[in-house]
């Protein structure tokens, strides 16, 4: 019977060097900054667009609630640069304004704050336009004179600015609408 016999050598492992090892990591980063750099853009890219796109939205969704409603009013009983009420609806056909029928639209004055909408039967406001920087309203006659009475409304423009600020950038958008009170008995 014939036996072999294993020797069992000894292999040397080499290992890297620490000039290897700075070189590699040198030509890694030159690889992976570009794309890091391009990611980052990115997402600042998408961030910007998504602050741009709220604030328009916020703008369109307020001022075009607040005027879809506005052009059905039958009265107007307040009106200042920024405040309305007026009796929206004659809900129950009775010809009488009552408390879930008296809506009104205002904003504090103070820059940031939201432009809220409020019946007259509701304990709080609810909020309608966030980030508003200003609101006002401008009332008009059937002569389209200006006028400051509000049994002389006939028609009247909303100017309606949204500013966000993030990280130092401000993002606006100003919309503007005019309304006819359709519904005003004369």
């Amino acid at each position: 019977m014939n036996k072999k016999i294993f020797s069992i050598t000894r292999v040397a492992v080499k290992g890297f060097t620490i000039l290897e090892m700075l070189i590699t990591l040198a030509i890694l980063a030159m690889v992976l900054f570009p794309i890091y750099e391009f990611m980052r853009q990115g997402a600042l890219a998408w961030e910007v667009g998504e602050n741009k796109t709220e604030v328009v939205q916020n703008a369109r969704i307020g001022l075009d609630k607040m005027c879809d409603e506005l052009k059905h009013a039958q009265e107007f009983y307040t009106i200042t640069a920024n405040q309305v009420r007026f009796w929206w609806r004659d809900i129950n056909d009775d010809e009488i304004a009552d408390a879930n029928e008296i809506l009104t639209y205002s904003w504090s004055g103070i820059s940031g704050e939201s432009l809220t909408r409020k019946f007259d039967n509701e304990p709080a406001a609810t909020p309608l336009a966030d980030y508003v920087d200003s609101l006002e309203y401008r009332y008009f006659d059937e002569t389209k004179a200006q006028t400051a009475v509000a049994g002389n409304v006939f028609f009247l423009t909303a100017t309606l600015r949204i500013k966000k600020t993030v990280r130092g950038n401000d993002y606006t958008s100003v919309m503007r609408k005019s309304v006819c009170a359709r519904n005003i008995n004369w």
